[in-house]
């Protein structure tokens, strides 16, 4: 499987795109930050929606030109996304799209994942791509079993005629792959027969993380690599070593979590660390 890009890029609609967007999604040292998000209750979505701007504007007012809309927040997620989670991550994704300048990229994660949901709403919202956290192959969480939404996510894809990127988490950290499949394998799997242009990888540790850059990178040396967790300001030269793009999150929020507020000393200070590195 390693090396095969025998279907990579054969699903390309000529339909308009949405004004502004970039040519090339895939840039060099990218930075994508993570806005968390809730859904309920949704009697207050309005308020919901006025977080997600701020933070959104705090992020683009710091220098960040791509970040992804995730509900995080959302307790209890049970597999698949309930209608409510969808409604209302529909609103908040529109609200942010128009509010945020149109050079800026912004992608969506639904938890726990729903093929349909994720190109529905982001095709329809303006969103430049998603994020599935099981794509190919199944694997198992605290929850349970999770297979892969790779069948439907194409499938709307093509039945909506749809442009938004793939960029598919391989063996997440906060779950266990079931079978033999390797990690190059399962990277192959998702470029192949997924048809995504970049993967995330995440290790349960940052060294570990860099061990799987490592090892993808051998069988496939042109596909682009996201680090999905892990990075901060202390060891973000090092993962640029590695990887052409990052996810970032918990380093950014006043408790240390992804499901914290964002906070503008600790933005700024990684904004500081980020520009010696792109300079």
């Amino acid at each position: 499987m390693a090396g095969n890009y025998a279907n990579a890029g054969q699903m390309h609609f000529d339909v308009p795109q949405r004004k502004g967007k970039p040519e090339n999604l895939f840039t060099p040292k990218q930075l994508i930050v993570s806005v968390g998000l809730r859904t309920s209750p949704a009697y207050e979505i309005g308020r919901i929606c006025e977080e997600a701007i701020a933070e959104a504007k705090m992020l683009y007012e710091a220098g960040v030109r791509n970040m992804m809309l995730q509900n995080v927040k959302d307790v209890p997620m049970p597999e698949g996304s309930k209608l409510s989670a969808v409604s209302a991550m529909s609103v908040i994704c529109k609200s942010v799209r128009e509010a945020i300048p149109d050079d800026c990229i912004i992608g969506l994660s639904i938890l726990k994942d729903h093929g349909e949901a994720l190109v529905t709403v982001a095709e329809t919202t303006g969103m430049d791509y998603i994020r599935p956290k099981c794509y190919v192959g199944a694997v198992v969480s605290y929850d349970g079993i999770h297979e892969g939404i790779i069948s439907d996510v194409l499938e709307t894809k093509k039945e909506l005629q749809s442009n938004v990127e793939i960029i598919p988490d391989i063996f997440d950290r906060t779950s266990s792959p079931l079978g033999s499949t390797t990690l190059v394998e399962a990277v192959g799997q998702a470029v192949s027969f997924g048809l995504a242009k970049a993967v995330i990888l995440t290790g349960k540790d940052f060294p570990e993380s860099i061990e799987m850059a490592k090892k993808v990178r051998k069988a496939f040396p042109d596909l682009y690599l996201y680090l999905g967790g892990g990075a901060n300001p202390d060891n973000l030269k090092e993962a640029y070593d590695h990887f052409d793009g990052i996810f970032v999150a918990s380093c950014l929020k006043d408790t240390g979590n992804m499901t914290g507020r964002l906070d503008q000393e600790k933005l700024q200070a990684f904004m500081n660390a980020y520009a010696k590195i792109i300079e």
